[in-house]
Parts: C-alpha cells; sequence; structure tokens
C-alpha cells in the first residue's frame, strides 16, 4: 500500500512535495522551541495541524480534481466574504485586532480563507474571459479583489489585504492585459500616495517610520524589528544551538512562534539553515510557476500563477520583516508559523498544485489548448 502511495506521489511532483513536507516538519520542531517556554501544548495543535496538511497533500491529489475548485469558486468567493463580514460581529479581538471567529474547537481567520478563495475565482474568471484582458474585465477582476481587500484592511490587517491583491495582479499581468494601464495605474498609486498615508492608521505610519528609522523609538514601535534583527544577528554562521535561543527564551523577542518565527530559526540554527529556509522558498515558488507555464489548460495555469505568487510573496514579505528589510506587517511565514487557518489553506493550494500535475501528466498527450500554450 505504502509503495502504491509513493508510485502515486511520484506522479505529482515530487520538488513540491517533498519543499512542503520539509517546512512542514521544520514547523513542529521549531515551534516547540518558540513556545514550550511560554505556551507549553502550543507545539501540539501544531503537531494536529501539521497532521492534517500532511493527510491533504498526500492523500486528496488523488481524490479531488483540480477543475471542480472552478466550478464552486463564486460560492467560496461568496462564503468567504460572508466570512469576513461575520468577523466584524462576532470576531475575536487578540492585540487590538479583530481577525478570528471563534469555533469553540478552533479559532478560523477568514482572512486566510479569503486568500484561498480569491485566487480560485480570479483564475476561474480569467481562464473564461476572451484574452488578453479588455480594460472592462480588468475593473471587474479588480473590484471582486477589492471587496476582501477592504474587509481585511478594516480589520485591521493590512498586510493579509495586501497578499489577496498582488496575486490577482500577477495573474493580470500573466493574461498580458495592456502594459500601459499598468504602469498607469502604478503612476496613480504614486501620485495618491499622500493622500494614502493620510488615511493609514496612527500604528500603521508608526510601523513604517519604524521601519525607516528604528533607533527613533527602540523601546516602543521599533522594538519588534530591533529584537528580530539582534536574534538573527547572534545566531552568526550555524546558530546557538536548538532550544539556546536567549532573545527567545528570555522573552525579548515578541511574537515569536508566529511573525517572528524565523528570527528565532536564525538565532538557534545560524546563517547557513536560514539560508536554505530561503532558497526552499524559491524553489516552491518557481517549481509551481514552471508547472503552471507547461499546463494544458487555463484555469490550471492561472492558478499556478496565483498560488507561487502568494507563497513567493508572503514568505518574501515576512522574511524582510524579520531582517528589518520591510516594515512590521504582521503575516505569518507560509507552512512555518504557528496557526491552523492559514496551514490548512496553504496545504490545499498545495494539494492542488499536485493534483494539476497528476491531471497534466495523466492527459498531457490527449487534452491540448492551444490559448494555453500562449500564457
Amino acid at each position: 500500500m505504502m509503495f502504491n502511495l509513493f508510485k502515486k506521489i511520484k506522479q505529482t511532483d515530487l520538488i513540491v512535495y517533498l519543499s512542503t513536507a520539509f517546512l512542514l516538519i521544520w514547523s513542529v520542531i521549531n515551534i516547540y522551541s518558540a513556545s514550550y517556554h511560554e505556551y507549553s501544548n502550543l507545539y501540539i495543535k501544531q503537531i494536529v495541524f501539521v497532521s492534517i496538511a500532511f493527510f491533504i497533500i498526500t492523500f486528496l491529489p488523488f481524490l479531488i480534481e483540480y477543475r471542480k475548485f472552478g466550478y464552486i469558486s463564486f460560492y467560496l468567493y461568496l462564503v468567504s466574504v460572508i466570512l469576513l463580514i461575520l468577523v466584524k460581529f462576532f470576531g475575536v479581538s487578540i492585540l487590538g485586532a479583530k481577525r478570528w471567529i471563534n469555533l469553540g474547537f478552533f479559532q478560523l481567520q477568514p482572512s486566510e480563507v479569503a486568500k484561498f478563495s480569491t485566487i480560485i475565482f480570479s483564475a476561474y474568471f480569467i481562464s473564461n474571459t476572451k484574452l488578453p484582458l479588455s480594460f472592462k474585465d480588468f475593473l471587474k477582476i479588480m473590484g471582486l479583489s477589492a471587496i476582501p481587500f477592504m474587509l481585511i484592511y478594516s480589520q485591521p490587517d493590512l498586510g493579509s489585504a495586501i497578499l489577496v491583491v498582488l496575486p490577482v495582479l500577477v495573474m493580470v499581468f500573466l493574461a498580458k492585459f495592456n502594459i500601459k494601464y499598468i504602469i498607469g495605474f502604478v503612476l496613480i498609486g504614486i501620485i495618491l500616495s499622500p493622500f494614502i498615508w493620510t488615511h493609514l492608521k496612527d500604528y500603521q505610519k508608526n510601523r513604517i517610520i519604524a521601519f525607516l528609522n528604528p533607533e527613533s523609538d527602540p523601546k516602543g514601535t521599533a522594538y519588534h524589528i530591533i529584537q528580530s534583527k539582534i536574534a538573527i544577528g547572534s545566531g552568526m554562521l550555524t546558530g546557538k544551538g536548538y532550544l539556546q535561543g536567549s532573545q527567545s527564551k528570555y522573552y525579548f523577542l515578541p511574537e515569536q512562534h508566529t511573525d517572528f518565527i524565523y528570527a528565532t530559526i536564525g538565532e538557534e540554527w545560524g546563517f547557513v539553515v536560514s539560508f536554505l529556509i530561503l532558497t526552499v522558498y524559491f524553489i516552491l515558488s518557481l517549481r509551481i510557476f514552471y508547472i503552471g507555464m507547461k499546463t494544458n489548460e487555463l484555469f490550471g495555469k492561472f492558478l499556478c500563477y496565483g498560488i507561487a505568487s502568494i507563497i513567493g510573496f508572503q514568505a518574501f514579505i515576512n522574511i524582510a520583516m524579520n531582517v528589518g528589510m520591510a516594515p512590521v506587517v504582521g503575516v505569518p511565514l507560509p507552512f512555518l508559523s504557528y496557526g491552523g487557518t492559514a496551514l490548512i489553506m496553504f496545504s490545499l493550494m498545495i494539494m492542488i498544485v499536485l493534483n494539476i500535475e497528476y491531471i497534466n501528466k495523466k492527459e498531457g498527450f490527449r487534452f491540448h489548448s492551444q490559448d494555453a500554450l500562449n500564457y
């Protein structure tokens, strides 16, 4: 039975599967280190989430065909928007942000569901639209992503709100939307930046100021960035050793099991392992993008583009935030940070990619779309 399962996994994409498996196992190891002194049983919950994630990426690629997600994409999108609205009325507030719904046995984070559903709905919309995208279709797709963006931004969670839109922009760009419109929108964004700045919340302005000048408030708004940089720098080449991180174990490093898990890894495992993890994210994103390029069907192709984008962007933003190269925007590191909803949603994305490759290999020579080859 195990042999047959391994044979099937080989028919998907081993690079994507093994990269994800590596990150999942690494997640449990490091969340134990980052949390055992503060939250004694958090790693046990993460083991449960990781077990569910392994079930999703190991068995579901052969049981659920990715095209079925296209047929229900609108309803998925609608459910995620309803969940985002419910958060406003019934959400749980933690550290001033209302982002979770308490289900009793589980804290659901609807913004993670919205990232997943917006990618699927956008890919389905693009694949069923005449390409290259017209300006009218561009406005439609941006209007659809603007709804979850505004609802998530109001929680407030600017980082997750941006991550809902970025993969959609990548898909639009790869759908050969006229480049002069894209340049026009970028210019409009630059011109409106003073107006956008005045509408940011005070804590968001302070985080940007802290990023540009950490010395201005080292014990206040810049505390996260400074402690994270100290933790990573003190790890040097090979780290202080597992469970030996002084910044994390003496509570200097905030949110060390969620948004700043990368700093914990840098302190205890050093530059070599930190760089290895960065490389794994790079390989994983590029490989998913490559699977999209060679997929013979538009929906699967744009799904891969969207999934590769969100994994790549979210990992890049989180790591840049940890090393002080970006403002603190509060986004978790995919597969590594503690959190059930994000882990399950990212695992579902990987399951879809593995299924696309599985179907692609089975149908590669008998299902052929000329349109798909052009994108």
